[in-house]
């Protein structure tokens, strides 16, 4: 059996699991017959398709050409413009808003929102995959604190003057210490320490198929537990973020191709199978926390958000264009992703001021989603920048100031 064979599985045991709401019958017999039949068309399409010179998925070499991809700009800009989009789900009522019919759309923007960590996760692991046990990476948690600081000293003002927050001592440590703004940061510096350790593992694995196995075992640990009624327990959870970050060191090394339809396909299927499935388990009542993935990370880790992440990714590093306009935006938008995820909450405060404070019905909310978290990403957008320019403008007084010395 080939490593994508077990893909497939993961991937046939994930619709098997969603078919169980739409069938009324003996659960264990819909949910195991139906992945062995979807996994027996997906090998055989594969089968096919790669007897026809035209293989669904393949992976080869990559060849770096050592200047600037535009694909990872515009990963970055994707999982960013996510993050206010996904917030907008928490702050306007959808997980306390009865399932019917026409909460199946919302759902599917919810996943897909869900998505932004994870793409942050392999977007590490594709940029820092030569990483090494040295003053210079370790050192880069420094700036990375700076900024988190700065930003957060902001929040705890803006907190303070326009929301009427009681601001302490324990307030303004819960926020600087303990990362309330910015839980993100917290896990992202764990990562950072990681990370090196985590290259030697993997460039010291050897064969490509191996790697495969590594990527494969890891992801199987923490998402197939709500798959598996927890045989494989909750206690490999934490192992997502490796997973995925194993995930962006293989798409450094390899170029995955999927056809550009097919994966755009594959992405909305996915989304529309689960997100009607959701409602199918949920209907009725509200949303269900632990369906298809876990409470504790907020589904990061489920199955569907990790095919939807990394298809999103695999489809991201194959645009290859050199449109200096559209390279220009992508590039201002990635340089401030960490300063726009730390501003994005701040302007959601004031974005959603109005709908919280005056319970507005989430069905009311959902036809403005773009405009609301657009918004938010927008302003954060321009505070970000201003940030950016501040520190540029300190940076060159210090320097210059140096040289006069």
């Amino acid at each position: 059996m080939k490593t994508k064979h077990i893909l497939y599985l993961y991937l046939s045991l994930l619709l098997g699991y969603c078919t169980t709401e739409f069938i009324s019958c003996s659960f264990m017999l819909v949910y195991i017959s139906s992945a062995l039949i979807y996994w027996g068309i997906i090998c055989g399409i594969d089968y096919i398709s790669v007897k026809k010179g035209h293989p669904v998925l393949s992976a080869e070499k990559r060849i770096h050409s050592g200047k600037r991809e535009a694909g990872g700009d515009i990963a970055r800009t994707i999982a960013v413009l996510l993050v206010p989009f996904v917030h907008f789900f928490g702050l306007t009522g959808y997980y306390n808003t009865e399932f019917t019919p026409e909460m199946i759309f919302p759902s599917a923007l919810r996943w897909l929102g869900v998505c932004a960590v994870p793409i942050f996760m392999i977007i590490s692991g594709c940029f820092k995959v030569n990483a090494k046990i040295c003053k210079k990476h370790y050192f880069a948690i420094i700036p990375l604190l700076f900024t988190h600081i700065f930003i957060s000293l902001i929040r705890i003002w803006v907190d303070r003057y326009f929301h009427g927050e009681n601001v302490d001592i324990t307030y303004i440590a819960d926020r600087l210490v303990y990362f309330k703004y910015g839980w993100y940061i917290r896990l992202y510096i764990g990562m950072l320490l990681l990370m090196p350790f985590f290259n030697i593992a993997y460039k010291n694995i050897g064969d490509k198929w191996k790697k495969e196995v590594f990527i494969l075992t890891l992801v199987g640990l923490n998402a197939l537990g709500p798959l598996t009624f927890d045989i494989i327990p909750s206690s490999w959870l934490i192992l997502y973020v490796f997973g995925y970050y194993i995930i962006g060191c293989y798409l450094s090394e390899y170029r995955v191709k999927i056809n550009a339809f097919m994966g755009i396909l594959g992405i909305c299927g996915l989304l529309a199978v689960v997100s009607t499935a959701s409602y199918f388990h949920c209907k009725g009542g509200v949303f269900d926390w632990s369906y298809m993935g876990y409470q504790a990370n907020s589904g990061y880790s489920s199955m569907v958000t990790v095919f939807v992440s990394v298809l999103i990714m695999v489809l991201c590093l194959n645009i290859d264009f050199d449109l200096k306009p559209l390279n220009f935006m992508f590039k201002a938008v990635s340089l401030v992703s960490l300063e726009m995820y730390l501003f994005s909450q701040m302007f959601d405060g004031f974005i959603y001021k109005d709908i919280i404070e005056n319970n507005v019905p989430f069905r009311d909310s959902f036809g403005r989603i773009f405009i609301l978290a657009g918004s938010s990403a927008l302003l954060s957008f321009g505070a970000s920048w201003l940030k950016k320019g501040i520190f540029m403008a300190g940076y060159l007084f210090k320097r210059g100031t140096g040289n006069e010395q």
